[in-house]
């Protein structure tokens, strides 16, 4: 098990299905977490809770600044892309409204938590993590959810080149995504209703499994590791 003693998390989306298994095993490990959502709404084993609008800057930066205020520091950085379309929609049908309303929250969000989170680790002058939770989608793709896979997908770029920049600038700031398959509970599971029959795992994940990635990729058990997608879907990539 990780040990996060000392350490001060972020953990945007916090409550979401993910969001919230999140929060609780990192505050298991023994951080420090800043639940953020965009109600504000109480997480279990957050020590503290925080409104977040993932698509507005100001907001990113007041979450930020308003967790190192009340914690002291900042070390783990958690966003999650959860919008979907609310039913599958094909593309020759999706206005560019409909677009822009999974990609902001997700992608644009991802960006902002990126780009500001980054700033902060440096700002401290402690290093950090961040690691991104996006979706399998963003490898398979999927007819009706064009927006979701085209966020997913640009998460897990921007996650590689934000690594090497942050690897260049020698920070001690690393970034990380896991890429999530068939989860209870998460969007995938209401996109994939029936498993797919070549599914290696034969079962639908956990919100705990993609906590147990995030935690260890946020941890010092993965010190060597930077611009990784690791996949938590039950071998879907792999058929």
């Amino acid at each position: 098990m990780a040990s996060f003693d000392g350490k001060v998390a972020l953990v945007a989306n916090a409550g979401s299905v993910i969001g919230r298994a999140v929060v609780k095993r990192l505050a298991a490990d023994g951080a420090k977490v800043m639940a953020a959502s965009s109600d504000g709404s109480s997480v279990s084993g957050a020590t503290k809770t925080i409104v977040l609008d993932v698509a507005a800057q100001a907001s990113w930066e007041s979450a930020l600044a308003g967790t190192v205020a009340a914690l002291g520091r900042l070390d783990i950085l958690v966003t999650i892309a959860s919008a979907t379309y609310a039913t599958p929609k094909p593309i020759a049908e999706t206005s560019l409204a409909e677009f822009k309303a999974v990609t902001t929250p997700n992608l644009e969000g991802a960006f902002l938590g990126l780009r500001f989170g980054i700033v902060k680790m440096r700002e401290l002058g402690h290093g950090g993590a961040v690691v991104n939770v996006a979706s399998a989608l963003a490898t398979v793709g999927l007819p009706g959810q064009a927006a979701y896979g085209a966020s997913a997908n640009g998460i897990r770029m921007m996650t590689r080149a934000a690594a090497l920049s942050c690897a260049d600038s020698t920070d001690k700031i690393r970034v990380n995504a896991v890429q999530v398959g068939l989860i209870d509970g998460a969007p995938e599971s209401d996109i994939v209703p029936t498993l797919p029959k070549d599914l290696a795992l034969a079962r639908r994940g956990t919100p705990d499994d993609v906590a147990a990635a995030v935690a260890f990729l946020a941890s010092d058990r993965a010190s060597y590791i930077t611009g990784y997608v690791l996949p938590v879907d039950g071998g879907l990539m792999a058929a």
